[in-house]
């Protein structure tokens, strides 16, 4: 290769790597420090965000000076001698990003470990989702009632699919507020001086929402937050054996062996299924998957004490009907969702049909990641138009306590709606995903339709005074779903509190 058109960027190179040589001195340093004091440098944590972004923006600058030249070689000198070079550079960057994430991680671990034994325990709560906070704000609220715990509640920005811009924050904000909780607001536009807030806080338990990384802005995902203990209560229960990834068995790493779920200290499970599914993929401290009970379902039970419906009363008591269309359109992925195959005829039967209230309760990635624009504008002003029709897309354990049926297509739904009592229209679109195990139970204990005409029947029938028929196949999921009725919260406390406190990994 000719010397003379590749010195700049063995130049850029060797520049770059005695850069990188002389940051991780430091941090070296910095780290040595840390050990001897026992004490939390944020230094190290805001270096380490440093070398990370001095190091994108200069394999970005190397990679367009590599574009440029091969774009401008000269005789004698071939294509594939500057794209080795090109390929070194690509080798060093991918090294040096190995060598930071390690570097990353024990500094983390350190942090981690200052908080050890120590009470009381504050708990971030990072929430991207009001209509999954019900799975946490039991947990929350007993927080707030234990002197042995400090919990900080902060909104974020998300995109519900893992894709699209990241988004949200006001709406989960204004929401907080209207529920009385207190809570930090992480709306920056540069996910890593949030980080830097939260470090600054020095959390000892971290919860998130969701498992999954790419529905979060980058600073949320799993290898920034191992500086405190990662737990999770899942945001649903599961009923799929697949969540969008290919599978042989009911047990979906999708939904169970994500790198969050390998790196949390604690997982929170709603029941002993659940919790076997966890521990069969054997990449995890067994001991960590501890079954708690579902506080999401202890917080629905006691909304039944305080029914709210969203449509004003015209008189007398109309036969009130919840809708919840799931997201998953057509045959790819999960393939739950009828929504656009009944649209038109729940729109008629409304019309139709003043002596019954509907209210459309759509998946959160319903509306915006599935439906969009002048499409899902349609569809708000067309349903809410009629005097008998509303839309509600947040809390909802209210909504289930004064409803009179449901009808949906999936998923999560066909196990929380059970715990009211109440007849509940599973519409089968007949090219879903699997069941699983719990699936299995709670299908058995649904009305399944195959057609609308099918549904408008059933619906009808139960308006009119039909007995439910499934009473038993409801009693023995119930009697799987609720293995620590009313205490799954205080469960999930005490195994924190302990934890902390022995210092338990």
């Amino acid at each position: 290769m000719d010397i003379s058109v590749s010195s700049t960027l063995a130049d850029r190179l060797a520049s770059l790597t005695a850069k990188f040589d002389a940051l991780e001195e430091r941090l070296d340093a910095l780290a040595e420090n840390q050990s001897l004091h026992g004490e939390i440098q944020l230094e190290v944590v805001k270096l380490l965000q440093h070398i990370q972004g001095q190091q994108v923006a200069s394999l970005e600058r190397l990679n367009h000076v590599a574009e440029i030249q091969a774009n401008t070689i000269e005789e004698g000198v071939s294509k594939e001698d500057v794209a080795s070079l090109n390929a070194l550079i690509a080798q060093e960057g991918r090294q040096r990003t190995l060598d930071l994430q390690s570097l990353k991680q024990t500094s983390n671990v350190s942090a981690r470990q200052a908080t050890a034994g120590k009470l009381p325990v504050r708990c971030a709560f990072i929430v991207h989702s009001i209509p999954m906070w019900d799975a946490l704000s039991d947990v929350h609220a007993a927080m707030l009632q234990d002197e042995r715990f400090d919990p900080v509640v902060i909104s974020i920005n998300s995109t519900p699919l893992g894709r699209g811009a990241f988004e949200g924050e006001p709406d989960v904000s204004r929401a907080l507020d209207k529920l009385g909780v207190h809570h930090l607001r992480f709306n920056m536009e540069d996910s890593y001086a949030a980080l830097d807030i939260l470090k600054a806080l020095r959390p000892a338990v971290i919860f998130r929402q969701q498992q999954w990384d790419a529905c979060l802005p980058p600073a949320f995902h799993t290898p920034e937050l191992t500086f405190a203990r990662l737990c999770l209560v899942p945001y649903a229960l599961n009923l799929a054996t697949s969540l969008g990834d290919p599978v042989t068995t009911e047990v979906s790493a999708f939904g169970y062996d994500q790198a969050y779920h390998r790196a949390a200290w604690r997982i929170f499970c709603e029941t002993a299924t659940t919790q076997s599914y966890y521990r069969s993929f054997k990449h995890s401290d067994p001991d960590k998957i501890v079954l708690s009970g579902y506080p999401k379902f202890d917080r629905l039970l006691k909304s039944a004490e305080t029914p709210e419906w969203p449509i004003r009363s015209r008189g007398g008591k109309p036969f009130r009907v919840i809708w919840a269309p799931h997201y998953s359109l057509g045959t790819n992925g999960l393939g739950f969702g009828v929504f656009d195959k009944i649209w038109d005829n729940m729109v008629a039967w409304a019309r139709e049909s003043r002596d019954i209230e509907f209210v459309l309760k759509p998946h959160p990635a319903l509306f915006g990641q599935v439906l969009r624009g002048d499409g899902l504008a349609h569809v708000r002003k067309t349903w809410t138009s009629m005097p008998n029709c509303a839309i509600a897309e947040q809390q909802y354990g209210e909504l289930f306590a004064a409803s009179d049926l449901m009808i949906s297509d999936g998923l999560s739904f066909l196990a929380e709606y059970q715990l009211f009592d109440k007849p509940l229209i599973f519409f089968d679109s007949g090219h879903h995903v699997a069941f699983n195990a719990l699936g299995k139970m709670a299908e058995a204990a649904t009305r399944r339709v195959r057609s609308f005409d099918q549904l408008k029947k059933a619906t009808l029938e139960y308006k009119d005074g039909k007995t439910w028929e499934f009473e038993t196949a409801r009693k023995t999921l119930l009697n799987t779903l609720l293995p620590n009725r009313g205490e799954a919260a205080a469960s999930i406390l005490e195994a924190i509190a302990a934890g902390v406190l022995e210092d338990r990994h």
